[in-house]
């Protein structure tokens, strides 16, 4: 089998681009207001998103549904097809208006099983419409068998072109595909290359886009194991991408410890937790069976050419001082994470699932625990914990909700503030109808209740039974 080379020449090539790219990478309309996307759900046979635009107070009731039956989506509604595995938003095409990336990881192309591809829907004046199929353009390495193309996908300018472009995993000699910027309602890109390296096989598992160093391109972390012919290094780790010039160049990677396989999720965030200019990197941990699965949040601090490996990382539990709560078998602290700054004073905020927090008698009801930035870094003083018994936030905790199974920070309400989106599994009524979806608003002093918002398929008055997470990136 031949390796993919390490730079390879563009497939289709992009027109010039417009001077005037969309403000925010979620406002799909232009008009200036966030846009939320949830992957929660089923269509048919497989694969749905759901989109709420957004108001001054946040998302509205404005819903748009997207699958493959829609009109102007590529492709049919197939069972395994993966559509809507994994989301990432951006200005693809520098048209002024944000566009939607949805991956499918099981899609067949031709004779090829799970070549997998990512489908761009496009954003317009009056918010999504069509859309247009990248698929892998990994050559396949086995007859019939592709390469999973889009288990996770993120966004960014990691060339430092000025172009938004994306990265995307796949079970190739390839580790992870570097698809650049800009793209075209026709298919067109500048072309690609492969940040697996000419020396061995990177198995990826998840990945990240932030801004670490301090210039204005997107870096990028990779956690996932690089598998280097015989020797085969199993460690799972942490490896870092430079935004710029020498992208495609992976630094020598962090080893983070192993769950046992639960990779899967919302736990990897970059925020600049110390306001040092350099963004750090938060890992979850919810599911190491050696640590009975209590979990935990490890922390690598950032400088000026990356991870800051002199600094050692920092790890967080519920036994860290000013931490409410305690740690428990099972509890999962760290299966879920998300970085974003909460209180408006400059330090990125972390907030913490522990889907499998049980609240009395009631198991896995869940809880979200923020941590604050401050001068020196994250820390567990003046932490705070959610739940659904707590005043303001709709709905009572109960057996197998998960409130915190998926989060998102993100400035919804343009207040200079993030705020917190809550996944939880909540059963609604006597139906068999799932999913609760918490907005709690960032303030001042920290997130509120006041104010809050939640979305449920009853209140968007939708025909399907599930809605939630995970969040497109």
């Amino acid at each position: 089998m031949a390796l993919v080379a390490a730079v390879c020449t563009p497939l289709l090539t992009a027109p010039g681009a417009s001077a005037a790219p969309a403000k925010l990478s979620d406002d799909f309309n232009g008009d200036g207001y966030r846009d939320l996307v949830m992957l929660g759900g089923s269509h048919g046979k497989d694969g749905r998103v759901t989109v709420v635009y957004g108001t001054s107070s946040g998302p509205g009731t404005r819903v748009q549904v997207i699958h493959q039956d829609s009109a102007g989506i590529p492709g049919v509604v197939e069972a395994e097809d993966g559509w809507g595995t994994a989301a990432a938003t951006a200005d693809l095409d520098r048209d002024g208006y944000a566009d939607l990336v949805v991956s499918s990881p099981g899609e067949d192309v031709g004779d090829v099983q799970m070549r997998g591809g990512l489908t761009v829907v496009w954003g317009s004046a009056t918010g999504l419409g069509s859309g247009t199929v990248f698929n892998s353009p990994v050559p396949q390495e086995y007859e019939g068998s592709g390469d999973v193309f889009g288990e996770d996908v993120v966004s960014g300018d990691f060339d430092g072109d000025g172009d938004q472009d994306l990265a995307v995993t796949s079970n190739s000699r390839a580790g992870v595909v570097l698809l650049k910027g800009p793209f075209t309602r026709t298919g067109g890109k500048s072309g690609w290359d492969s940040l697996g390296g000419s020396y061995g096989y990177l198995w990826a598992a998840n990945l990240v886009a932030g801004r670490v160093t301090a210039d204005a391109a997107t870096d990028l972390y990779i956690l996932g194991r690089d598998l280097q012919g015989d020797t085969g290094d199993l460690d799972l780790r942490a490896y870092f991408h430079r935004g710029g010039g020498t992208f495609t160049q992976r630094a020598g990677g962090l080893r983070v410890p192993d769950d046992g396989g639960h990779q899967g999720g919302d736990i990897l965030s970059v925020g600049d937790f110390d306001k040092d200019g350099h963004g750090d990197l938060a890992i979850g941990r919810g599911y190491e069976p050696g640590d009975g699965e209590r979990g935990y949040v490890t922390v690598q601090y950032g400088g000026p050419n990356g991870p800051d490996t002199a600094r050692k990382p920092v790890k967080f539990t519920q036994n860290t001082t000013g931490v409410p709560g305690s740690s428990e078998s099972e509890d999962y602290f760290g299966s879920a994470i998300a970085a974003g700054d909460v209180n408006g004073d400059g330090y990125a905020d972390l907030a913490v699932g522990a889907r499998g927090e049980d609240l009395g008698t009631k198991r896995d009801a869940g809880s979200v625990t923020v941590l604050f930035g401050r001068a020196g870094g994250l820390s567990g003083t003046g932490a705070k914990s959610y739940t659904q018994d707590t005043s303001g936030i709709t709905g009572t905790a109960e057996t197998q909700d998960q409130f915190g199974a998926h989060l998102k920070f993100t400035d919804y309400t343009r207040d200079g503030r993030a705020d917190l989106m809550i996944d939880t599994n909540e059963q609604l009524g006597y139906e068999d109808r799932w999913g609760l979806v918490h907005l709690l608003k960032g303030s001042g002093s920290g997130i509120t209740t006041t104010g809050s918002k939640s979305y449920s398929v009853t209140s968007l008055k939708l025909s399907y039974a599930r809605l939630g997470g995970p969040f497109a990136r």
